[in-house]
């Protein structure tokens, strides 16, 4: 069934999408909305444009005689009433099935043949459906975008669409446009021009759709469809010779598509410039054969009913139906079993009459549909007996939906059925309203907010106000191509399109220019950035990426197989080049990965297609296990630890029960929000405020509460009476921040929205750019300058520190092989360093001078070995081979390592000459954190946590346990220590130091003593600078001299400079060193930098890497900043363009504009700055494609979400990002995954 939350949204999206409520232009080819039409307006009826059609009317079909005999559309509505075929794909229930129809048990199977992209959208599509035989150039059983026309009849006229549609029309009178017969039709207008053609009219998207007359003038027959035009005058026109067969269609943007036939049916697909992009052949008159570029076929069969009755695709994997005489399907099954289901249609519910329509799973499982007279799903009965209810209202719409459990959301829809209100479960309402051309002009969210839109007479947006009093402007040229962006201080970004609509150069507020090439289909093939580096791509014919060529001449490729599967990744040309292998299973499921150096990973699925085992190079099984409900009920890891999950009625996750048997309980509003955690006894309880954002949580003595302003933005946050403050500019941007001890940060911006200064504990710091966005200088006030060089692809080649009179502090130098990865660093102070990798990319020695450091490692990519230098201040105990037990590290050297139940790390213990060995015993919570930690000589550290699960302070206790001799308490900016204040009986009011953060990396530590009022005795600043991925380096006084430097190995062990005068904490990225336990603190887990290794698993399991206890695999370009998952540190101005190849392609507004919440500055500003971080996912549920990053604003990461050609972003706050990736604090597992091996390019 269609998400409900899909329809909340709607209300919001309609503020940032000027065709309102995510119905996109795409839906006017993909699909036929029969909700939300907007009012019929005359001048949408024949508008400019048309004329431009070429007539049709000798091409015309003419059935013999439609006064007494029916086409095949009136004879499908006269046979099964005008609800029978009026509802569109979207809007049948299917879920589960290959699809089925479960209302009227037809099997239907739509095929997309070619989306050309532009302002105007334009898709070719065909679609089968059993039982339906009113399609001619593909075969009867199939309708098409060619196929669309009106029957018209002594009767009336129906609508026969290229998505199978059969709607009923009364005859209009000329000029006065009609409503469909059945009130629960799509509602869009059908009328009669003065020159005899007709017209429908999507009030949505004001498409219309011009048909011309029966051939030969006669009054009765088919009209078949001419053209296409939008309110900008884009249209797309059919053409046709003189005996009716399609010779081409033509759209306004340039592109053409060319027909070939023979024997009344197409043979052959040709876009113009792009060659040919399908071949279909026949049998009997029906489809049996679609060939891509592959040279492969999709094949289908047929009964003598023409009924599709299997199909098998290009890798020979066939897909069999059964039916009855009524044209159901009753069975249907994958040669393998997979999705085997059988369907009983004819029960009769005794309470209310309808009929039941009942899907068996081959394991006995059955869920059932109860199914109004107007094929409308009134309730559904999963396999374990929960219900979920609709009502709908006369027009169709549905106007309620109650979930198991009784939560009712209600919606109501006006005379057009447009959505004008929603109520939540809760009582609170959002409401929207339109203008006469059926556009949102103001929506009033449930949280009070209103946005307001405004629009020219062609319905392109041109404004957008939004709940703090700010208005962006938008410009468009005659066609409705976007031209300008105006921000609410006036800049303009500036865009220069194709005849399509597709960027062809975009102009940001500072001037910087980035130029597109595009090849027929509308694609990029050339990026050329601001500062001239160019990136080139070639494509398949079906639009999957072939080669990508960088500015340096690096060269990636992907080959595929007739399904479009990715089977190989090779990252470069030269001997460093290693090719990634994939293979497939039915339904194009990846079944292995075999990388470069022969490891090899398998996937195991069930019946339905889910996920059932993962099996590791070394063998190892990952298993999960699903409810007749198919949701996940249990997993079982690596070393045959097991974690149950348990759901309410309404599948929300109310348990968790690990291998010892502890229980994490969790409580939810109707909102489905979590109000209470009890984790083994420790109970945290949630309040939310009018934005459903968290505003107090409370968990044992830790309290936490948020303020926020009247936009939602977040003020204040307190924890345990420790306040963080913050300031926003005009655009909402975030200018300042104070933290609990008073140090106040202040940023500034330029007129492009990247970041020019910041103003830290009384320090100014000035950054520039270049016109990539690429941080060129960071100057510290008068002293201290950091320089820094790019190459054409963006990745960082030199970093040189000055101090005093431009004196050289420090100087580095990167060099990086054919595939991006370092191979060596030049240090000024350290001297040169070189770096061995095997054939995945990991180093297996550090050469410098001095000092070699070897890394052997397993095929799942454990180490093996591990060797540094005898004279690191670390030691070498840890040195050595590495002994296992599963994926239990027993031993690292001659240190020892022993484990609990749940696989996490209980004592490490290393050997002493002529007494006791050194020993660390760890104490961990039901949330698996560490709560306490014994050193070698006794003594008891404790950990404290506040309710979102960050470390609030760590406590040594006294010899005798009973009270706190030094604390250190910690504040956080999100998900991002900014902040420490130690305290001991040498140091009563307390030392803190405080930490400025540019995305991921620190670049200023302030340090100050404080007196037992919290005045400031001292204060000392230092500047940060970072490796590559944004691990400190060195700490620079005001007066640029050198107050520590670091020397790590390659995983992390740090010793720094005995004369160092200055220290900091920070490692890694996210990481915070322990000096009691030599371990480092990462948000959701700690780290060990001696084995590379975390102590405890991975809390996303196996979704974030195939090796859920490792850190990253090259910790040069990847880094985990809070324990969860790996992040790129690839250069920004790569995945700039990264973006831009995979994004710009649609040419829709939004691509560079469309914000942050709808904010197009934002958005902005945020592409300019580029991604550094991302972690990508995919959404099988919905197929949009999702970007978690949180270079820019730490504390709050971004959202970007792309589906179906439009990208939205969003700003989320932590504990939002952890409800989707983790059940941790009670939410559903996500059902994303992370991208096959052509989603992304990386």
């Amino acid at each position: 069934m269609t998400n409900l939350n899909s329809t909340a949204a709607g209300l919001v999206t309609m503020a940032n999408d000027p065709w309102g409520a995510g119905k996109q232009m795409l839906d006017e080819f993909m699909k036929d909305p029969s909700e939300g039409v907007g009012k019929i307006l005359p001048e949408l009826i024949g508008s400019k444009g048309l004329g431009a059609a070429k007539k049709a009317g000798s091409a015309a079909r003419h059935l013999d005689d439609l006064d007494d005999a029916k086409g095949p559309g009136r004879r499908e509505t006269d046979r099964h009433g005008p609800h029978h075929g009026e509802r569109s794909d979207g809007d049948k229930p299917s879920e589960g099935t290959d699809p089925v129809d479960l209302a009227t048990g037809r099997m239907y199977l739509p095929q997309t043949d070619l989306v050309l992209p532009g302002t105007f959208p334009f898709a070719f599509t065909r679609r089968a459906e059993s039982g339906y035989l009113a399609g001619r150039w593909f075969g009867p059983t199939w309708s098409s975008t060619i196929d669309q026309h009106l029957e018209i009849d002594a009767k009336g006229v129906v609508l026969v669409s290229e998505d199978g549609l059969r709607v009923g029309y009364p005859h209009p009178a000329p000029g006065v446009p009609v409503l469909p017969v059945s009130a629960s039709g799509p509602r869009r207008p059908l009328a009669r021009t003065a020159d005899g053609d007709w017209t429908l009219t999507d009030p949505m998207t004001g498409t219309v759709r011009r048909f011309t007359p029966p051939a030969d003038g006669a009054e009765n027959g088919i009209a078949p469809i001419a053209q296409l035009e939008d309110p900008n005058g884009n249209h797309v026109v059919f053409e046709y010779d003189a005996h009716g067969t399609p010779l081409g269609i033509s759209h306004s943007g340039g592109y053409r598509l060319g027909f070939e036939t023979d024997g009344g049916r197409i043979t052959a697909l040709h876009l113009v410039g792009g060659g040919r992009v399908l071949a279909y052949g026949y049998t009997d008159g029906n489809l049996t054969e679609v060939t891509n570029s592959s040279g492969l076929p999709l094949r289908f069969t047929y009964d003598d009913r023409a009924r599709i009755t299997a199909w098998t695709d290009t890798n020979d994997r066939r897909y069999e139906y059964a039916y009855d005489d009524l044209d159901r399907c009753v069975a249907e099954a994958g040669e393998a079993g997979h999705i085997a289901l059988t369907f009983r249609y004819d029960d009769v519910d005794p309470r209310t009459g309808h009929r039941v329509t009942r899907m068996t799973t081959a394991a006995g499982h059955t869920r059932s549909y109860l199914i109004d007279e107007r094929y409308r799903v009134v309730a559904e009965t999963d396999p374990l007996g929960a219900v979920t209810r609709y009502a709908y209202d006369g027009g169709g719409h549905r106007i309620a939906h109650t979930d198991p459990l009784g939560h009712t959301t209600r919606s109501t829809f006006d005379d057009t059925g447009r959505l004008v209100s929603f109520v939540r479960p809760d009582g609170r309402e959002a409401r929207a309203e339109y203008n006469d051309l059926g556009r949102p002009v103001k929506v009033v969210s449930v949280d009070g907010s209103v946005v307001r839109q405004t629009y020219d007479e062609r319905a392109n947006r041109t404004s957008v106000g939004r709940p703090d009093g700010t208005v962006t402007h938008f410009g468009h040229d005659e066609h409705g191509h976007l031209t300008t962006v105006t921000d609410p201080m006036g800049a303009v970004t500036r865009i220069r399109t194709d005849r399509a609509g597709l960027p062809l150069a975009v102009t940001d507020r500072l001037g910087a220019t980035t130029t597109y090439e595009r090849d027929a289909f509308g694609r990029i093939t050339s990026v050329t950035d601001p500062l001239g580096a160019v990136t080139r791509m070639e494509w398949t014919v079906e639009g999957k990426p072939l080669h990508r060529t960088d500015p340096d001449g690096r060269r990636r490729s992907w080959t595929y197989d007739g399904e479009g599967n990715c089977l190989t990744r090779t990252d470069g040309d030269g001997p460093d080049a290693g090719a990634v292998h994939f293979e497939y299973t039915h339904f194009d499921l990846l079944a292995a990965r075999t990388d470069a150096d022969g490891a090899r990973h398998t996937y195991a699925y069930d019946a339905e297609l889910r996920l059932t085992e993962v099996r590791n190079p070394q063998g190892m099984t990952w298993e999960y296990a699903y409810d007749p409900a198919g949701r996940l009920v249990r997993e079982t890891d690596f070393d045959g630890r097991a974690l149950d999950y348990g759901y309410d009625p309404a599948s929300r996750l109310v348990t968790r029960t690990d291998a010892l048997g502890q229980r994490i309980t969790f409580e939810r509003d109707a909102q489905g929000h979590t109000v209470r955690k009890d984790a083994g006894g420790t109970v945290t309880t949630y309040e939310y405020d009018v934005f459903d954002r968290l505003a107090v949580a409370v968990c044992g003595d830790s309290v936490l509460t948020r303020l926020r302003d009247r936009a939602g933005r977040l003020l204040q946050e307190t924890v345990d009476g420790r306040t963080l403050t913050y300031r926003y500019d005009a655009l909402g941007r975030r200018t300042g921040r104070t933290t609990p001890t008073g140090a106040v940060a202040t940023w500034g911006y330029d007129v492009g929205g990247r970041h020019d200064a910041l103003t830290t504990s009384g320090r100014r710091i000035d950054f520039t750019h270049d016109a990539a966005g690429q941080e060129l200088s960071r100057r510290y006030g008068d002293a201290v300058t950091l320089d820094q060089a790019w190459d054409d692809t963006g990745r960082l080649v030199e970093q040189r520190l000055t101090g005093s009179g431009q004196a050289v502090v420090q100087r580095r130098w990167y060099t990086y092989r054919s595939d991006g990865l370092l191979t060596a660093v030049d240090d000024l102070l350290a001297g040169p360093r070189s770096f061995d990798l095997d054939p995945r990319g990991r180093v297996t020695a550090v050469h410098a001078e001095n000092w070699t450091e070897r890394y052997a490692y397993d095929e799942a990519g454990n180490q093996t070995s591990a060797s540094w230098p005898g004279d690191h201040p670390g030691g070498q105990d840890a040195t050595g081979p590495r002994t296992y037990e599963g994926t239990r590290l027993t031993g690292a050297g001659r240190v020892r390592h022993e484990y609990d139940a749940l696989g996490r790390v209980v004592l490490r213990q290393k050997p002493r000459l002529s007494r006791k060995p050194d020993t660390w015993r760890y104490t961990w919570d039901t949330e698996d954190r560490i709560t306490a930690v014994t050193t070698p000589d006794g003594t008891r550290w404790r950990y404290t946590y506040d309710p979102l699960g960050r470390r609030t302070a760590k406590e040594r206790m006294t010899p005798d346990g009973l009270a706190v001799a030094e604390r250190t308490v910690f504040t956080w900016d999100g998900s991002v220590l900014c902040e420490q204040t130690s305290t001991s009986a040498q140091a009563a009011g307390g030392i803190a130091l405080t930490w400025d953060h540019r995305g991921l990396q620190p670049i200023a530590q302030t340090e100050r003593m404080l007196d037992a009022r919290q005045e400031v005795v001292d204060e000392r600043f230092y500047a940060i600078v970072t490796d590559l991925v944004g691990a400190p380096t060195e700490l620079v006084d005001e007066r640029g001299e050198l107050a520590w430097r670091s020397r790590s190995t390659l995983w992390g062990s740090t010793a720094w400079n005995r004369d160092a005068t200055a220290y900091t904490p920070l490692r890694f990225p996210g990481q915070y060193f322990d000096a009691e336990s030599g371990l480092h603190h990462n948000y959701f887990r700690t780290y060990d930098p001696e084995t590379a290794r975390y102590l405890s698993p991975d809390p996303l399991g196996l979704a974030a890497a195939p090796n859920p206890v490792t850190y990253v695999a090259d910790p040069h370009r990847w880094c985990d900043p809070f324990g969860l998952a790996p992040y790129s540190d690839s250069t920004r101005a790569a995945q700039g363009v990264d973006h831009q190849l995979n994004e710009a392609e649609s040419g829709k507004d939004n691509h560079y504009l469309k914000g942050i919440n709808g904010d197009e500055v934002k958005l902005e500003k945020y592409l300019r700055g580029h991604l550094q971080s991302p972690a990508n996912y995919v959404d099988d549920a919905t197929g949009a494609r999702i970007i978690i990053d949180r270079s820019l604003d730490p504390s709050r990461p971004v959202a970007i979400i792309r589906q179906d050609n439009m990208i939205h972003a969003y700003h989320i706050e932590p504990e939002d990002l952890s409800n989707y990736i983790t059940p941790r604090d009670g939410k559903d597992q996500a059902k994303w995954r992370t991208p096959k091996p052509d989603e992304i390019n990386e």
